[in-house]
This record gives C-alpha cells, sequence and structure tokens, in this order.
C-alpha cells in the first residue's frame, strides 16, 4: 500500500478519471449507452479475474483435480456486486426500482471504489508490488474501480436520475443493511469449520464480505462487544457517507410567502 507502484497506479487512475468524465460530460451520452459500456467493461474485468484465479486443486486422497476459485474472490463484495447491479439498471423495465439502484450506486460506486483504489487488497491478498504491471489482476483491478467512480460520477451528473436526498437517503440505507445482513450469514456459510460431535471448536478460512467480519485494517476483534462497536462504527459510516452524498439532491421546499 502508497508503494512507488501504488502511487502511479492512482497517478494514472485519476488521469483516467478525470479525461473520461470530461469527454463524457461534454458529449452529454445517455445514461443507457454508458451503462452499455460498463456491462461490456465489468463482464471483461470478472472474465480476466476468474481466469487469473481459478485453480487446479486435488481432492483429499489425490485421486481427482477439480477446478476451484476461493471463497475470497467470489463476487461479493461492495464494488463486485455492482457488476449485478449494472446490468439490472441497463435491462430493468421498472422505473421505479431502477432509480431506486441508481441512487444506491451512485455513492457506493464513488466512495467504494476509491477506498479500494487507496486500500488496494490485490497488493496483500493477491500479488507483489513488484507485479504491479506485470500481472493481468492489476490492470483489471484499477481499470475496474475507476470505471466504476466513472459510473458513480455520471449517474449523479448526467441529469436522467431524479436523485431525492430524503427518499434516497432511506432506501440506500435499507440495501446497505440488507447486503451486510446477508454478508453475516454468506461469511459463516463459507467458513471452514472444525466441530467435535456437536461442540464448535474453531473456525478458519472465514471471508469477510461487506467487511462485516473482519476489519479492513487488520484490526482485531476478539470479544463480541467489540464486533458490535465495530458493526456500529461500520453503521455510522454507512449513515454518514450517504448524507454527504446526497446533501446535493436536498429535497427543496417552495418558499412561504
Amino acid at each position: 500500500m502508497f508503494s512507488p507502484q501504488h502511487l502511479v497506479w492512482l497517478a494514472i487512475c485519476a488521469v483516467a478519471i478525470f479525461l473520461t468524465l470530461r469527454e463524457l460530460l461534454a458529449r452529454k451520452l445517455p445514461l443507457e449507452q454508458v451503462l452499455s459500456a460498463s456491462c461490456v467493461l465489468a463482464a471483461a474485468s470478472e472474465f480476466i479475474k476468474l481466469l487469473t484465479y481459478i485453480q487446479m486443486v486435488p481432492t483429499a486422497d489425490g485421486s481427482a483435480m477439480h477446478m476451484f476459485i476461493e471463497w475470497r474472490h467470489l463476487p461479493f463484495h461492495l464494488c463486485s456486486i455492482q457488476i449485478f447491479l449494472i446490468f439490472y439498471v441497463r435491462f430493468a423495465e421498472s422505473a421505479k426500482r431502477r432509480e431506486t439502484i441508481l441512487a444506491f450506486m451512485y455513492p457506493t460506486c464513488v466512495f467504494g471504489a476509491f477506498l479500494a483504489l487507496a486500500l488496494p487488497s490485490i497488493f496483500t491478498n493477491g500479488i507483489e508490488p513488484a507485479q504491479a504491471f506485470t500481472h493481468p489482476i492489476a490492470y483489471q483491478f484499477f481499470a475496474y474501480h475507476s470505471m466504476l467512480i466513472v459510473l458513480g460520477v455520471y449517474i449523479a451528473r448526467c441529469g436522467e436520475v431524479n436523485i431525492s436526498f430524503s427518499r434516497h437517503l432511506r432506501s440506500s440505507l435499507a440495501i446497505i443493511l440488507a447486503f451486510g445482513m446477508m454478508s453475516i450469514y454468506m461469511n459463516s456459510a463459507f467458513a471452514y469449520v472444525t466441530y467435535t460431535g456437536t461442540t464448535l471448536l474453531g473456525v478458519e478460512n472465514t471471508p469477510n464480505f461487506f467487511f462485516t467480519y473482519r476489519t479492513p485494517i487488520g484490526l482485531l476483534l476478539t470479544e463480541r462487544w467489540q464486533w458490535y462497536v465495530y458493526i456500529a462504527i461500520v453503521i455510522a459510516l454507512a449513515v454518514l457517507v450517504f448524507t454527504v452524498f446526497y446533501l446535493p439532491f436536498r429535497d427543496k421546499r417552495p418558499a412561504r410567502g
């Protein structure tokens, strides 16, 4: 993190995001076209990630080999789940639900991708900094998250999405809380659990979708009350982030005469 290679990538992403947004806003492309391009880029990004991380793993007795991708690479993090949302809003027929999801994507694409670029997980759980410009996953990671920032900003700036401060603040908080609750179940479902009879002995290799099990900065949680405090902080941060992003769209009330 913040190695020379990382800083170079951040500079490249900043320039690419600025130039792309300037071109899109100057041309005033329909949001549908931008979403179509995002569908192609998101699918290509996930395809590259799949080909990079899939591996042949032997069975326990060594008699066969099976294709396998580690659970932490599944598309169930906040940024990777945007792939499904991008396809949904591109082809959804319900205007109301489409607007709700687009309003949710605006802050989560921008803020989530910004954090991912600032704290790239590929340098801690993927490749070495020396591989930053030689490994395909580096290009996939930085290009995909840069695209998310462009898409999120364009959703807010294109003028086609009627974002409402109060309405979409409530709906987006409900969506992110629902995803957070689902991630708790998924993190447990994908964990490797050791039992003796019916007694739980330990848990290993637990994924951390939506960072609901472990902190993204490596701070250890050893007591249940610490996890409660951590989750409360995460919820408060979500409220703050959504509020800040929706403030420019706060509902305007007619002046009293």
